[in-house]
């Protein structure tokens, strides 16, 4: 099966629609079909063929999907929930051509559509270029406030993203979408007891990846999720598996991956994030700007370039990743009690508290208006989201999680990531998620319900620390009981202090390594103004402001150096603002 990173395909009426000046650079082979035309950078198949858009693709138990199946399925729609995240792929031939992202979205496939002309793409910004697509405001505004996109909005007016669990059908200058994915009716969930039910899916999917890539990579950190899915590999089989731990300043998650590295004797690659402080800063605003172009500007570059650097040091191979481990974990913020419902009130506590704090873009660096705007735009966003879960207030902080969260922040990253290694999420597994949610938010409030697979799978790592200090096996911690008193409740408190101090001051939380490559790009941009000062026609950045950010009178932070470096690709990239 062909794999490939770029794909544009433009259907039109004869003279309808705009023509794509050099699509990916000028790089990519153009096929011209019936409904219309088609680039990708490498060798077309053919008068028909299938392209993957993300490596390795398979089911949901380890077996690899061939062409031939997968035409078939892109046709028919509905099998492919059985089609494992991170996952894209088109089908094509001489009637038309159908795109289809996997059952969560993670892997972003971006369309337009025109008067008599429609387009898909793997990136956002060629379509923006084709279709002459002004930014969004509404929705730049959203992402500055939150630091992610919400739904299928992108930064640029009409450009949107395939929807989770959707095809597209390309043809006649249209672009149909369906949904695959049955979100109507009861999931089917395992029987028996789900604690037994969940550790048993774990480790089958665990075991099946091993089976089939012996080089698999195990993040493995100081927190709950990594460790959850580690323990889903029997001990016996942990010996001389690869373990990976992204170690900062400040952070146990060395200490403590180290500690289970060297118990079960693991090859464990520890990547020191502040080696990131080595750049110039010019390779620092390199690999930014190249993070903000690789990401269609749709994700925060800073901490996306971090990523970018972990990844170009890690060696070939399947990744298993704890990402969406919060579905079974019940995380709510703020100690969320339970409500019927969600409601105006509560939702907007809870996206000032959370949603409009972590990873916005500092206040004072935009224009007024437009601050104030995004804003309002974000918080209508968040409520526009909850106002579609008919659940209970717990349930629905589920589902934001999962359908935004997840599925924009999250898949952002995966949708770079799965074109150089195998992704695998064993909690992004529709079993695992029906699991879950069949199980009531209370039981899995506070770890509680994680906890207790975590006991089945592995009852010495469920007594080991995590960074926190707790113990697994002590979830959910409602008291403090004596033998207890090796738990820092001092470092709980703290944290929760940190927390409180982060709200009230409006400072934004930051990802480990974030703020040492915003520096230096910030650097980089006082020596080199003019690679920054063209986001000034946005009308979004406040002039003053900038001025005394390249005058060096103050600094700023990662999700705001992250904002400024996608509007300076947008306008180096010709995109109307």
């Amino acid at each position: 099966m062909e794999f490939n990173r770029n794909l544009l395909a433009v259907s039109g009426t004869p003279g309808a629609g705009p023509a794509p000046a050099a699509p990916f650079g000028g790089g990519a082979s153009v096929a011209h079909r019936p409904w219309g035309r088609l680039w990708i950078d490498g060798t077309l198949p053919g008068e028909r063929g299938v392209v993957a858009l993300a490596l390795g693709p398979r089911d949901h138990d380890f077996r690899p999907v061939d062409a031939e199946i997968l035409a078939r399925w892109l046709r028919a729609g509905t099998p492919l929930a059985q089609m494992a995240a991170p996952f894209a792929a088109v089908a094509y031939d001489d009637q038309q051509l159908i795109a289809a992202t996997d059952h969560i979205g993670l892997r972003h496939l971006y369309g337009v559509r025109g008067d008599g002309w429609a387009a898909v793409s793997t990136s956002a910004l060629e379509l923006a270029r084709l279709a002459g697509a002004p930014l969004d405001r509404h929705a730049v505004g959203t992402y500055a406030v939150t630091g992610f996109h919400l739904g299928e909005a992108t930064p640029f007016q009409g450009v949107t993203k395939l929807p989770a669990g959707s095809t597209w059908r390309l043809a006649g200058g249209e672009l149909t979408t369906t949904s695959y994915v049955d979100t109507t009716g009861p999931a089917e969930v395992p029987g028996g007891d789900p604690v037994e039910a969940m550790a048993a899916l774990l480790r089958g999917n665990v075991e099946r990846c091993l089976d089939e890539h012996p080089d698999t990579v195990f993040e493995l950190s100081g927190g709950f999720d990594s460790r959850l899915a580690f323990a889903a590999l029997p001990a016996a089989r942990r010996a001389g598996v690869r373990t990976l731990t992204l170690s900062a300043p400040g952070r146990a998650d060395p200490v403590i991956a180290g500690e289970l590295a060297a118990h079960f004797r693991t090859d464990h690659q520890v990547i020191d994030l502040t080696k990131l402080g080595d750049l110039t800063p010019e390779a620092a605003y390199e690999l930014v700007d190249a993070s903000a172009l690789r990401h269609d500007t749709v994700g925060n570059p800073v901490a996306l370039g971090v990523l970018d650097w972990v990844e170009s040091q890690v060696p070939p191979g399947v990744r298993i990743t704890g990402q969406g481990g919060e579905m079974a974990r019940g995380s709510y913020h703020m100690g969320q009690q339970q409500h019927d419902a969600p409601d105006t009130e509560l939702v907007d506590r809870l996206a000032r508290w959370w949603f409009l704090t972590n990873d916005a873009t500092a206040a004072d660096a935009l224009e007024p208006d437009f601050a104030a705007s995004a804003r309002a735009d974000g918080a209508a966003a968040i409520r526009r989201a909850f106002a579609g879960y008919h659940t209970d207030w717990l349930t629905a902080i589920d589902e934001f999680f999962l359908q935004e969260r997840v599925h924009r922040w999250v898949g952002i990253n995966f949708t770079g990531a799965c074109l150089d290694r195998t992704i695998v999420g064993p909690y992004l597994d529709p079993r695992f998620l029906a699991l879950a949610r069949s199980v009531p938010p209370t039981r899995r409030s506070g770890s509680g319900y994680a906890a207790r697979v975590l006991e089945r799978l592995d009852p010495w790592l469920a007594n080991a620390r995590l960074a926190t200090g707790v113990r697994p096996r002590h979830l959910p911690r409602r008291y403090v009981p004596k033998q207890l008193a090796e738990y820092s409740v001092r470092k709980y408190a703290q944290r929760g202090m940190e927390k409180v101090y982060q709200f009230a001051r409006g400072k934004a939380a930051t990802a480990a390594g974030t703020p040492v490559l915003a520096d230096l790009v910030v650097r980089h941009w006082r020596e080199q103004p003019k690679l920054v000062e063209p986001v000034l026609r946005s009308g979004f950045v406040r002039e003053a402001w900038l001025s005394g950010l390249l005058s060096g009178e103050f600094g700023t932070d990662a999700a705001t150096v992250g904002f400024l470096a996608n509007l300076a690709v947008v306008e180096r990239q010709s995109v109307p603002a």
